[in-house]
């Protein structure tokens, strides 16, 4: 028998049985006529994480319904150093499936291939794969030593646009109760949830005990999630996981694989760590970190000052409202005008201004507004001499810019798409189109040669493909290949212009408060995107954290260091300064705007920067952090304590916040070791900060108002 991939061919033992195993896991696989059934022992917590047959299951469209296939024929199991592979034969599809439990790592990866060895396409319209774990008797009652366990999605226990109470968190009971949900995103910026058995995310957290286990899911090439789901088993309710599952048509691969084609799934990782969920984002996000989905050591974004929010011309001028007025740009964008926004952005202490909807010539046009901005490199030249700032640019892409309608004429009329009857859409460019990427490329490299550090691509989601043959792209083009072309942009500029920053929105729902690819998708590949959008939390950003939307960004810094980018709305901000706190805390790449009317709160918020700017490398490059409660009368909420470590330093910044409308004691405590800090280290500790040199914890204890907030640092004794 020989590996379906690779460039080595390897003689393999083959057996119906094997078991692998590391300090970790243990793991056996055995051929019986009920199919391959597995045992996987998790050694750390002392479960068993799975005891029954590993699911398989696949479904192929035929002339009158669908052919179901619930077994891999001809199934071996065969051994080499710390892997397992299954392999056999899936609906007409060859399947090698392997798990590899490294002896040094405290881990266990699978992966799983499919490869069409037949004459003709093979299509899947559904496909499954996971291990099981019974979890009920047959009265379809929880077993008594699980009845406490519970599930976590990961990253976002909690998303932007959930309402305030409402988390993804589930007991097993829930997922027996409850249906799971479907994500899809076929319309521009919009997600619809649809019922479905399968619970999908970028990974789960299985706390059973003081123990959690972590089921991560990566793909860079496929969309592709980490799926849970309830299972009937004979009389009994299993609890499916790990493994591969299509959810909303992805990945997309199985949908038809050419013959002689390998589809290659993303590697699932099981990890188990000591403690709640919380431990497993931070393995999650290590997980990515060990895949280059992590920012730079030397990353040092500006602090954005964006002139919108007291600009009238976005406003004015509608964009998306072609009826609304026109062309108001020469009046009210003028460099007089933004002047008086540079100015605003040194008062403030911002490093760059970031020029929304009103530079170029149109909206979307990426050619710069020469008539009411002067010359461009002038006027990058003017703005850095005058107030010492950089310039950024926001550039809608081929997406919005079609629905707007009004900077279409600026670009080939060979970028037009084509829908699936071979008709032109008129007024609709097409995104993954070589004529729209060349002329947008030599663009966007002309404001750089002048001088433009800074480029957010905004409104680049999926507007449902494109036929046109002579584009240069797959036909048809698919949410991946739109993915590709998005990421093919960054990597022009990236080639001649490295240091240029790249803010990429997600490349299916754009610019819109969902996120529906995988947070890591792209992220690290050479040339690609160098940042993540906030999650649309920039309009009514003091009411996303008093109303829970914002918590998100929470979430998402425990499980994932790819840095996120977000310009907030300062005229609704607080005495206590905590919109400019919260996002400074959760967002690596912060961008601020908007004079608020109470100029006593307008120049906290100066003062607040400065402080800021102190201890900017810690919101930058430190990694964050959650506190436990620590049996407090009140406890805090886990999203009111935030904390940025760097380990090199052996220092670290605290962020409180009171998410209340009374005032309250926000307290919690960790260990300094979970911190990777030296727990024999003496810090020297702020007031309502403390550190128990007998324990090793660091406490943090302190009255708060009403959406109060507090900053300290905390350094090492004589450092």
């Amino acid at each position: 028998m020989v590996a379906i991939l690779g460039g080595i061919i390897m003689a393999l033992h083959s057996a119906a049985d094997g078991t692998v195993g590391n300090g970790a896991y243990s793991l056996r696989v055995s051929v019986t006529p009920e199919g391959v059934t597995t045992t996987l022992k998790d050694l750390s917590a002392s479960a068993v994480l799975a005891d029954a047959p590993y699911v398989y299951r696949a479904s192929r469209p035929v002339p009158n319904g669908t052919m179901r296939y619930d077994r891999v024929e001809d199934a071996q199991v065969t051994g080499s150093g710390q892997s397992l592979t299954i392999t056999g034969h899936l609906a007409g599809l060859e399947l090698e499936h392997t798990f590899t439990v490294p002896a040094d790592k405290p881990y266990m990866e699978e992966r799983i291939a499919l490869k069409n060895a037949s004459s003709e396409a093979i299509t899947l319209s559904d496909f499954e794969a996971g291990f099981m774990r019974i979890v009920s008797d047959p009265n379809a009652q929880i077993l008594q030593e699980l009845q406490k366990d519970r599930l976590v999605e990961i990253p976002f226990r909690h998303r932007s646009t959930d309402a305030l109470d409402r988390a993804h968190e589930y007991s097993l009971a829930d997922f027996l109760k409850f249906n799971g949900v479907e994500r899809r995103a076929d319309v521009p910026w919009m997600q619809v949830e649809f019922p479905s058995r399968r619970h999908a995310a970028e990974g789960w957290a299985w706390t059973h005990g003081d123990h959690t286990l972590g089921v991560f899911k990566f793909n860079q090439d496929d969309i592709e999630w980490s799926a849970v789901s309830p299972l009937p088993a004979g009389k009994t309710m299993a609890l499916q996981f790990g493994g591969a599952a299509i959810v909303d048509g992805r990945p997309s691969s199985l949908r038809s694989i050419a013959p002689g084609q390998i589809v290659a799934l993303g590697v699932t990782r099981y990890q188990t760590v000591k403690g709640d969920y919380t431990r497993a984002y931070y393995a999650f996000r290590a997980f990515l970190d060990e895949r280059q989905c992590r920012f730079p050591k030397d990353y040092d974004p500006p602090v954005h000052w964006n002139e919108l929010y007291d600009n009238p011309e976005w406003t004015l001028s509608t964009p998306g409202k072609p009826e609304g007025p026109r062309m108001t740009r020469p009046k009210a964008y003028t460099k007089a005008l933004i002047e008086l926004e540079a100015a605003k952005a040194r008062d403030y202490s911002c490093e760059s201004l970031y020029l929304d909807p009103g530079w170029d010539t149109d909206f979307g046009t990426f050619l710069w507004g020469e008539q009411w901005l002067g010359p461009r490199k002038a006027f990058v030249d003017d703005i850095r001499a005058k107030y010492g700032l950089g310039v950024s640019l926001h550039c809608p892409l081929a997406t919005w810019m079609s629905m707007d309608g009004r900077g279409v004429s600026s670009w080939p009329k060979e970028s037009l798409r084509m829908g699936e009857d071979g008709k032109i859409i008129e007024g609709s460019v097409c995104l993954g189109a070589k004529q729209y990427l060349d002329e947008a490329a030599k663009r966007l490299l002309d404001s750089c040669s002048d001088g433009v550090t800074f480029l957010m691509f905004d409104g680049n989601w999926w507007n449902g493909g494109c036929w046109n043959p002579n584009h240069g792209h797959p036909v048809p083009y698919t949410r991946e290949d739109h993915a590709r072309a998005n990421v093919e942009l960054a990597r022009r500029v990236h080639e001649k212009f490295p240091k240029v920053l790249i803010e990429m929105h997600d490349m299916v729902t754009g610019g819109s408060a969902v996120r529906y690819t995988p947070v890591y998708y792209k992220y690290g590949l050479p040339g690609s995107y160098d940042e993540n959008w906030g999650l649309e939390l920039m309009w009514d950003s003091m009411k996303d954290i008093q109303e829970g939307r914002a918590s998100a960004l929470y979430y998402y810094n425990l499980g994932c260091n790819v840095p996120m980018y977000l310009h907030v709305d300062l005229r609704d901000d607080n005495e206590h300064c905590l919109t400019l706190w919260w996002f400074a805390s959760t967002c690596r790449h912060l961008g601020i705007g908007g004079t608020h009317e109470n100029p006593q709160i307008a120049d906290a918020q100066k003062r607040a920067m400065q402080r800021y700017h102190a201890l900017e490398r810690y919101y930058k490059r430190g990694e964050f952090f959650g506190m436990q409660d620590v049996g407090s009368a009140e406890p805090a909420k886990k999203e009111e304590i935030h904390l940025h470590v760097l380990q090199d330093e052996g220092a670290f910044v605290v962020n409180l916040f009171n998410l209340s409308d009374k005032p309250r004691r926000i307290s919690g405590g960790v260990p300094v070791a979970d911190l990777g800090l030296d727990p024999n280290q003496w810090y020297v500790t702020p007031k309502g900060c403390g550190f128990n040199a007998n324990s090793g914890w660091f406490h943090v204890d302190r009255q708060l108002g009403p959406w109060g907030t507090y900053t300290a640092e905390v350094r090492p004794l004589g450092k």
